[in-house]
């Protein structure tokens, strides 16, 4: 009673309108740019950070520039000036006398435009080296994780971090993967961690299937480097071989080493080079052989091998009577063989091993040892051995 009713008709457009302008406006808010953070005042400004120079009421002079490698930025009137290892506030402070000179009472503001990315760079014996970035509170031993870890040739106890372009930091990255801690170096922005190839190889050289340079492998010794380089040829001079240690030379009796002496198979080092020489001994075998003449030596010689490589004997040769000439110190001493019996296989004995300077006469069948001594001798001395 006495209340005036409003039609719904006639309110409804005056609603949608109000509705769509507070829409516009709550949509217009949630799309707003969210403000850029402000850098702390204890930011200190570096390489790759872009700043915001406003010279206000000279827009001329205003800039958005980036900090150079070499810290410096370029701003119209003062030219060059040092931005890196400064505050924005200390920038800010220096840039406003600069500018008094040319200016009646500046008013200068540095903000940073966009942060930097800091990077550090780790090269030399990674998996995968290359750039990384630098984070608060990372340690060196993740950053190593980072690029993959060391190469299985790195040599870790001589890394270093370079730093500029003369400060270089020792880095034990050894003992550090050791303890499972990381060093306790800050690293910078711009550092460089070089790990370097290690040196730890060894050499063979001479009278082996595979000469050359090889990997030093923990806990290798001499028989592993044979092994590796094919084992010695039948010109080896295994008892004459020896090692090249920092300019000292340490011999090494390769036949021991074969047989399984453990002392005599020596661990390897670093640097070492065997060296295993051409067995220049020699004998001498004449009388009824196919190829008579002086020898080489080759190691464990037997008397069968010896007339296997002088052709062998011929159809005359009276193998029951073979003679031996062995000089020891100067005096000749005569050794009776019964090659025939060792080459039938019926009395092994008579196989025996020929020694350096031997000289060996097969006779023909009915012929005398005659003055064989004599004959020999001057072979020999004719030969040289």
């Amino acid at each position: 009673m006495g209340k005036t009713l409003v039609r719904r008709k006639d309110i409804t457009p005056a609603l949608l309108v109000v509705s769509v302008m507070l829409v516009s406006l709550i949509s217009g808010a949630a799309a707003a740019p969210a403000p850029k953070p402000a850098a702390p005042e204890t930011y200190v400004l570096g390489p790759g950070d872009t700043i915001d120079v406003q010279v206000f009421g000279e827009p001329d002079l205003t800039r958005t520039v980036m900090i150079k490698p070499d810290g410096t930025v370029a701003l119209a009137l003062v030219n060059e000036v040092k931005a890196s290892g400064k505050t924005t506030v200390q920038l800010q402070e220096e840039l406003t006398k600069m500018y008094a000179k040319y200016l009646k009472t500046p008013s200068i503001s540095v903000v940073v435009h966009e942060f930097r990315i800091d990077r550090v760079y780790l090269l030399g014996q990674f998996k995968t080296p290359g750039e990384f970035q630098l984070r608060n509170n990372v340690g060196i031993l993740e950053l190593v994780a980072s690029a993959g870890g060391p190469t299985n040739r790195a040599d870790l106890a001589k890394a270093v971090i370079i730093r500029g372009k003369t400060e270089t930091i020792k880095l034990d990255l050894f003992n550090a993967i050791a303890n499972n801690q990381s060093p306790d170096i800050k690293l910078q922005a711009g550092d460089v961690i070089f790990i370097p190839e290690t040196d730890r190889r060894i050499v063979v050289l001479g009278e082996v299937a595979r000469p050359g340079p090889y990997d030093l492998l923990e806990g290798q010794h001499i028989s592993d480097l044979l092994a590796a380089a094919g084992g010695p040829t039948p010109k080896a001079g295994l008892s004459k071989a020896f090692i090249m240690r920092e300019n000292a030379q340490v011999a090494i009796d390769l036949k021991r080493v074969l047989a399984g002496d453990v002392e005599a198979n020596a661990a390897l080092r670093a640097g070492d080079m065997l060296v295993v020489p051409e067995n220049k001994d020699k004998i001498a075998i004449l009388g009824a052989v196919n190829k008579p003449g002086p020898l080489d030596l080759t190691e464990n010689m037997t008397l069968i091998d010896a007339l296997a490589n002088a052709g062998g004997p011929i159809e005359k040769a009276n193998l029951a009577g073979l003679q031996i000439v062995r000089y020891d110190g100067g005096k000749a001493t005569t050794i009776k063989v019964k090659a025939d019996q060792a080459m039938s296989g019926k009395d092994g004995s008579q196989n025996i091993v020929l020694k350096a300077g031997d000289l060996v006469y097969v006779p023909l069948k009915g012929k005398d040892f005659f003055d064989i001594l004599g004959i020999l001798g001057l072979f020999r001395g004719v030969l040289g051995f």
